[in-house]
């Protein structure tokens, strides 16, 4: 079902997860609702501003330039902004069926562009086989590059910020360019991933500018290297998986997206339970070298 290429990249924890919005909006908070999307918190974050200014907004919402969006909404709100971002962000909730079948693949680096602190609260429940926990990184300061070598530990790396510095999330076009697009770090730690490690995307739309710019420039620079992957739901264009396949070097995998995406961690959990298959004959093998 899976490329043997993945599930041995997996064994070999040579994996980076990038979790985007969709793996939040898979747990319920404890009041029984669904953390929103960008396209839900900014849609509710036009209420009560001047409807011409609304009507900007919307469209921008509408035609999928959340940045901009954001930056005209940080501007409006002005000091509540970081209010209203931790009121939606910083719920409490409890990890999802997805949440457990992501940490079961046991990989060392996680990437998320989400805020809030679900995967954290995942390996509290003791989701995985990991004696620690992970080290939490907020944007990618140059202590991240550890994560390269460090082969002891985990690694939860919030790109974009977290709930716990709601003043300093990367959501405005502003805060995107100085973060990502003006900042070498960012793109010299994404770059050595990509060469370095295999990238699963999960709940991730791939319209963020600088992760596209830069798997484009990595596919365009190393032609012969192995591709990346991405979990999409049935019915995606053909033409987009396509365009993602041959300008960044982007597989799809595709699953039945009904009932909420409920295929979505079983399709995950298969896929942990092939590399873990595949994990134990690598483990064998060296055994069998070592006694030689």
């Amino acid at each position: 079902m899976f490329n043997i290429d993945l599930v041995d990249d997996l064994a070999r924890q040579k994996v980076v997860l990038f979790l985007g919005a969709g793996v939040s909006s898979s747990a319920l908070t404890r009041a029984g609702q669904r953390m929103k999307g960008w396209h839900t918190f900014l849609r509710d974050a036009c209420d009560g501003i001047e409807s011409a200014v609304a009507v900007d907004i919307n469209k921008m919402i509408d035609e999928r330039d959340y940045l901009l969006a954001c930056e005209m909404l940080q501007g409006i709100h002005a000091d509540n902004w970081p209010r209203l971002i931790m009121a939606e962000y910083g719920q409490a909730a409890e990890p999802s069926q997805l949440h457990k079948a992501l940490i079961s693949l046991d990989q060392r680096i996680v990437l998320t562009t989400n805020f809030d602190k679900l995967l954290e609260a995942a390996w509290e429940n003791k989701f995985g086989t990991s004696t620690h926990y992970p080290i939490v990184l907020t944007g990618i300061p140059d202590r991240a590059f550890s994560a390269l070598k460090d082969y002891s530990r985990r690694y939860i790396i919030k790109i974009h910020g977290s709930t716990d510095d709601a003043d300093n999330v990367v959501f405005s076009r502003s805060q995107y360019i100085k973060s990502a697009f003006a900042n070498p770090i960012y793109t010299d730690f994404i770059d050595s991933l990509l060469l370095n490690y295999t990238f699963l995307f999960v709940g991730f739309s791939m319209d963020d500018p600088a992760i596209i710019s830069l798997m484009e420039e990595y596919s365009f620079k190393y032609g012969k290297s192995r591709s990346h992957y991405i979990f999409v739901p049935e019915g995606k264009s053909e033409k987009v998986m396509e365009i993602n396949k041959r300008l960044r070097k982007l597989v799809s995998i595709t699953y039945y997206s009904g009932g909420d995406h409920a295929k979505l961690p079983a399709l995950i959990t298969e896929l942990s339970t092939q590399m873990a298959k595949r994990r134990n004959e690598i483990y064998a093998s060296m055994k069998v070298e070592n006694s030689l």
